[in-house]
């Protein structure tokens, strides 16, 4: 029976897919730590667009990437795979924890100097707006701890993300402690909640 499917080795990180053809099964690899980042579209993987899925440097565009490998994938794909890695995912399933780690991603490329040098103010600026993303259209969307107990609000984290490159927070967010004494973002009133849900979907 033919399938398709991504399969992470242990060695190497190299992705191998197996896919259908008129002859039967095949196989073959590519190896993700090498792909390099070439800005494509100032919107790639900054929610709601999709143009990811026509990139012809993205090598996820045709498979998709699984629950299984994306976090290996994050952690050992290099800034640039993991990048395209997550941006597929998010082009496919637009929630709040794949939109902050496409632009975590997006952050990475700029601070490690992985783009053309006259790239690397629009990719700083698309992290901005993939952080932003995650507040304007995520805004409930939470991260539990190893234990899946605690939960932390990917809001909180991509408010601070922006500080930390040097954008502006956009909207009503605030930081406030929370009943434990941590700081939290949140949105000071609700006025533009129905203008920001037009803009995500």
């Amino acid at each position: 029976m033919c399938s398709s499917y991504i399969k992470l080795s242990l060695l190497g990180l190299v992705l191998v897919v197996a896919a259908c053809g008129d002859d039967g099964q095949y196989e073959f690899g590519f190896n993700i730590t090498g792909i390099q980042f070439e800005l494509f579209d100032p919107t790639e993987g900054i929610h709601p667009s999709t143009v990811t899925l026509s990139n012809p440097r993205n090598p996820f565009r045709e498979f998709g990437v699984s629950d299984d490998t994306k976090f290996a994938i994050f952690g050992n794909g290099g800034n640039a795979g993991a990048f395209y890695a997550w941006a597929t995912i998010l082009a496919d399933i637009p929630i709040g924890e794949n939109q902050f780690f496409t632009a975590v991603k997006l952050r990475d490329i700029y601070q490690s100097n992985e783009v053309a040098e006259e790239d690397r103010e629009t990719v700083r600026q698309m992290a901005i707006a993939g952080f932003q993303t995650v507040l304007d259209c995520f805004p409930e969307s939470l991260l539990f701890d190893a234990s899946g107990t605690v939960p932390l609000r990917f809001a909180t984290l991509a408010y601070f993300e922006i500080l930390d490159i040097g954008g502006v927070v956009q909207g009503d967010w605030v930081v406030v402690e929370d009943s434990l004494g941590n700081p939290t973002a949140v949105q000071s009133t609700a006025i533009d909640a129905l203008d920001r849900d037009a803009e995500c979907f």
